[in-house]
């Protein structure tokens, strides 16, 4: 069947077999990682990203393509987590802007936005590196500039077409993938959305999961018993909605959230409030969430409302995981850290970390996490510390977002970056002098990692073997032995510069056991004398051992 026009829903149910897809293939492309090591989850983060969206328009009727993409742009913007989630996302915020105002597509606009698209992923990064998801998405869309046939199956068809051969060829323009043997895991899951998509335009049916939004509050279980006819309500409400501002009740321009957020703070707390153009997103926990709706209502309409009771056991494990402050922190400046482990939570709140985002390798925090963590702050300043480098884009994109507060993210890319910039802390400095001190700590600190690999790989001058402990820093592959603690001398022997590093904070996992750590200090004694040490148990789960050298 020729396809020449898709109007909202059509497009609405081709986004959602991408999404479909993707989950299918989601822990092939965990598998793409360029290291051996057991942290794969570019496929995870770029279907949670998806779903952010997905969960915002599903159960919605739209009639226009434009209104659609709007939404989804917003809810996906939100959702993004990871550097191919937040690509992804801003690569759906272009696309959005393609399509804004149009109520059908031809494969024309289809182009036009695929392009607009395009632009705003490479803008997303400050150095565009070529043979990753950028080149896919480029190469792809230049071969529907030299030819768009006007039906969508033949248009999709040659899109995907291209971007497959792109994607087998990123190994030849990526030495790093070449060397680990493995194609671009972020192209590949962009090839996956799309297939899905195809599909869709095809009348085929994709064998996957009944339900789609399996990583979304609405499709949890809810356990009716905890909450009778004898009951107390004791938490109140997890009150979300998506309120569309309306010209004939607001200067939509000049409309300040604060406005909302005041009122929100005397009836409710876990509050978070962002406004996009003429759409806000709210979310609060309160008893009175008819009021909260009644008082909003005079800015604009509903897209979207969810309530609920909190006191369910569904929503109980939420508000563990959540873990919000029920009071706002008020301080000039304020310190957020991306972290996992309860060692390293604690460690790090005892160091000058107000707020903790939860996250990490294979756990990646979204941009609406961060923007709730600084919903949670009333300060001049922000400080963000991602201690990851695939969180350090959600975090900026949350930054760029949030108005209350000057948010600087510090590009700290472990946990032992992040150990060393707070190690500079001063807080009777200026909120610059300590953004200045945290900035220079990390130049100068050497992160090495201890953990296992997950399958064999043969580097110009290292061979891994699978079920080995391998030593890592940042950035390369540093030793492979069958004994950890034969992985960790050697990682330190190969770390850069070893013999003029001073210090060397050792952060402990949760599967180390206490007389190798009398081995690692004996090593350390004995072989690396120069260097003062110290053990500090972070709990982390994928890294046996994380060292701090300075």
């Amino acid at each position: 069947m020729i396809i020449t026009h898709v109007d909202g829903e059509g497009l609405k149910e081709a986004i959602l077999a991408g999404l479909a897809n993707l989950k299918i293939n989601k822990d092939e492309v965990d598998s793409l990682n360029v290291f051996p090591v057991p942290d794969g989850d570019t496929g995870t983060n770029m279907m949670m990203t998806f779903e952010g969206g997905a969960s915002s328009v599903a159960s919605v009727f739209y009639e226009s393509a434009g209104e659609l993409m709007k939404t989804f742009s917003r809810g996906v913007l939100l959702g993004a987590r990871g550097n191919s989630g937040v690509i992804l996302s801003q690569f759906v915020k272009g696309f959005a802007m393609g399509v804004e105002g149009k109520k059908t597509l031809k494969t024309e606009d289809f182009r036009q936005a695929f392009g607009k698209g395009v632009e705003k992923a490479y803008e997303a990064v400050i150095k565009p590196t070529e043979g990753t998801i950028l080149t896919v998405m480029r190469e792809g869309f230049e071969a529907l500039q030299r030819n768009c046939p006007e039906d969508f199956n033949d248009a999709v068809s040659l899109l995907l077409k291209e971007m497959r051969t792109s994607l087998a060829n990123t190994p030849e323009l990526l030495d790093v993938l070449k060397e680990a043997g493995v194609i671009d895991s972020g192209g590949a899951g962009f090839v996956y959305i799309f297939e899905g998509i195809e599909k869709y335009m095809k009348g085929e049916k994709i064998d996957g999961p009944d339900n789609l939004l399996t990583n979304q509050k609405d499709s949890k279980q809810i356990d009716v018993s905890a909450f009778n006819a004898d009951s107390t309500l004791e938490f109140g409400y997890c009150t979300e909605f998506i309120l569309q501002l309306q010209n004939a009740k607001v200067n939509i321009p000049e409309f300040d959230v604060s406005v909302i957020v005041n009122y929100l703070e005397t009836v409710g707390d876990s509050i978070v409030a962002v406004k996009d153009d003429d759409l806000v997103k709210i979310h609060v926990h309160t008893f009175k969430p008819g009021d909260v709706l009644n008082f909003c209502q005079q800015f604009g309409e509903y897209i979207t409302t969810k309530i609920e009771n909190m006191s369910l056991q569904h929503n109980e494990t939420l508000i563990v995981k959540e873990t919000k402050p029920t009071a706002k922190i008020v301080k000039e400046t304020a310190i957020v850290a991306c972290v996992t482990g309860e060692g390293l939570e604690q460690y790090f709140k005892e160091i000058g970390v107000d707020v903790i985002v939860k996250g990490g390798q294979t756990e990646n925090p979204s941009t609406e996490d961060f923007v709730s963590a600084f919903e949670n702050i009333e300060a001049q300043t922000i400080i963000v510390l991602p201690c990851n480098s695939n969180i350090v884009m959600a975090a900026e994109q949350a930054a760029e977002l949030y108005q209350d507060a000057n948010v600087v993210v510090i590009k700290a890319k472990s946990i032992a970056e992040g150990y060393s910039a707070l190690s500079m802390i001063d807080s009777s400095q200026s909120a610059d002098k300590i953004i200045s001190d945290m900035t220079d700590a990390i130049k100068e600190t050497a992160t090495g990692l201890i953990t296992t690999a997950v399958r064999d790989v043969d580097y110009p001058d290292l061979s891994v073997k699978k079920g080995h402990y391998i030593g890592l820093n940042k950035e390369k592959v540093l030793s492979d032995d069958e004994d950890r603690v034969e992985a960790v001398r050697k990682m330190l022997e190969n770390t850069e510069d070893i013999k003029d590093k001073f210090v060397a904070a050792v952060f402990y996992g949760s599967h180390v056991p206490e007389d190798e750590l009398k081995k690692i200090e004996d090593l350390l004694q004995n072989e690396f004398d120069w260097l003062e040490y110290g053990f500090i148990y972070g709990g982390q789960e994928i890294y046996d051992y994380i060292f701090a050298i300075d």
